[in-house]
C-alpha cells in the first residue's frame, strides 16, 4: 500500500540512517531481496522469449506475474532513495508524491498480480475439470488482449489513489488531505478485491481440480488429452505450482490487508504503546511482501523440471558454457511434456 496514507507503504519504512547500528543491515537485506528477485524474475520472462514451447497460456500469465514483481520491486528500489533537502514543490513534489515516493504504483502491480492469479485458477478450472467447453478457454491468440485488459482494470481500480494523494506544502506531507473518510471506504472496498473475493473464487477452483485429481479420479477420464501418466505427472506438477503460487500470495498480502484496516479503522492508534507495536508489526509485513516477489521464481522452479531445465541453460549461457545440445534436448523434452 501506499505510504501517502498514514505511511503505509510496500516498501520498509526505514529510519533516518543516523547512529542506528542496525540501519546498514536492514537496508543490505532489502537491497538483497530487491536484487534477487528482480534477477530471479528475470529469468522467468526470458524462458519464454528463448523457449517457444513454453509459449503456453499458462506460462504467458506466469510471466505477467513476473512483469507485476519486478515493477513491484524497480519501484521499491526508487521508494528507498532518500530526498535530500526539502521536498520539492509544484508538479515535481506533486509527480514525486503520487509515484515514487509513497510507492503507489506497487498498488496496481499487486491487483495485476491478484487477478492474474484468480484467472489462472479458472483458467486450470476449465481446462481440467470441463475441458469440451472450448469457449471458455484462453488461447495464445488472445493472451495478449487478456494481459492488457489485466493491467488496464488494475489501473482504473488505483486511479482513486494517484488522484486524491498529493503534497500538502502546509503540513509537508503526502496525504489525501480532507478525503480520509472516503479514502477509508475506498481501501476497505480494495482489500476485499485483493483478498477475499479472488480467495473464494481460487479455492473453488483448485479444490475442485483436487479433488478430481487426487480423490475422485474424475479428471482423466472426462476427455482429457492426458495419453501417458508422465502426462498426468505434469499436470499435476503445474498444478501444485500455482496453489504454491497462489498460497504464498496470501500468506504475504491477506495480513497486509488486515493492517490496512486496523491502521484506517483507528484502532492501532488508541495509544503510543499499541502504535509502536503495530509499526513494527507492520515493517515486517512489508518485508514479507517483498520477499514475496522474490520467492516467486523458485516456486515456478521447484515443481517444474521444463522451468528447471530453462533456468540451468540460462544460467549457462550467461556464463558462456556450451549450450547447443542443451537447447536441443530442452525443445525435445518440451515437446512431450509442456507445462
Amino acid at each position: 500500500m501506499s505510504a501517502s496514507v498514514n505511511n503505509s507503504s510496500v516498501a520498509p519504512s526505514f529510519d533516518s540512517p543516523g547512529n542506528q547500528p542496525d540501519y546498514l543491515v536492514r537496508m543490505v537485506f532489502t537491497w538483497t531481496i530487491i536484487v534477487v528477485g528482480f534477477i530471479g524474475n528475470s529469468f522467468i520472462v526470458a524462458v519464454i522469449m528463448i523457449f517457444r514451447h513454453m509459449r503456453t497460456t499458462t506460462n504467458y500469465l506466469l510471466v505477467n506475474v513476473a512483469v507485476a514483481d519486478i515493477t513491484t520491486l524497480l519501484f521499491t528500489a526508487m521508494h528507498l532513495i532518500p530526498i535530500k533537502g526539502p521536498f520539492p514543490a509544484g508538479a515535481l513534489g506533486s509527480f514525486l508524491c503520487k509515484f515514487v515516493y509513497t510507492n503507489n504504483i506497487t498498488m496496481v502491480t499487486l491487483l495485476v498480480t491478484t487477478l492474474t492469479l484468480t484467472l489462472l485458477a479458472v483458467e486450470r478450472y476449465h481446462a481440467m475439470i470441463k475441458p469440451l467447453v472450448i469457449s471458455r478457454r484462453i488461447n495464445t491468440e488472445r493472451i495478449a488482449y487478456v494481459v492488457v485488459s489485466i493491467w488496464m482494470v488494475a489501473i482504473a481500480m488505483v486511479t482513486p489513489l494517484f488522484v486524491s494523494v498529493d503534497h500538502r506544502p502546509k503540513s509537508q506531507i503526502c496525504s489525501p488531505g480532507d478525503n480520509f473518510d472516503a479514502m477509508k471506504v475506498y481501501i476497505y472496498c480494495l482489500v476485499v478485491i485483493l483478498t477475499l473475493i479472488p480467495f473464494f473464487v481460487i479455492a473453488f477452483c483448485y479444490s475442485r481440480i483436487i479433488s478430481g485429481l487426487y480423490f475422485g479420479n474424475t479428471i482423466c477420464s472426462r476427455g482429457q488429452d492426458i495419453t501417458t501418466p508422465q502426462e498426468m505427472v505434469e499436470k499435476k506438477k503445474i498444478v501444485i505450482l500455482l496453489i504454491a503460487l497462489t498460497a504464498v500470495f496470501f500468506v504475504a498480502y491477506v495480513p497486509y490487508g488486515v493492517a490496512l484496516i486496523l491502521k484506517f479503522s483507528g484502532m492501532a492508534n488508541t495509544s503510543v504503546e499499541k502504535l509502536q507495536i503495530f509499526n513494527r508489526f507492520k515493517i515486517g509485513l512489508q518485508y514479507l511482501t517483498l520477499l514475496n516477489c522474490s520467492m516467486n521464481p523458485f516456486i515456478y522452479a521447484i515443481p517444474s523440471t521444463n522451468y528447471r531445465c530453462c533456468f540451468k541453460y540460462i544460467f549457462k549461457k550467461i556464463l558462456c558454457q556450451s549450450i547447443r545440445e542443451e537447447f536441443d534436448a530442452i525443445e525435445l523434452r518440451g515437446r512431450r511434456d509442456t507445462i
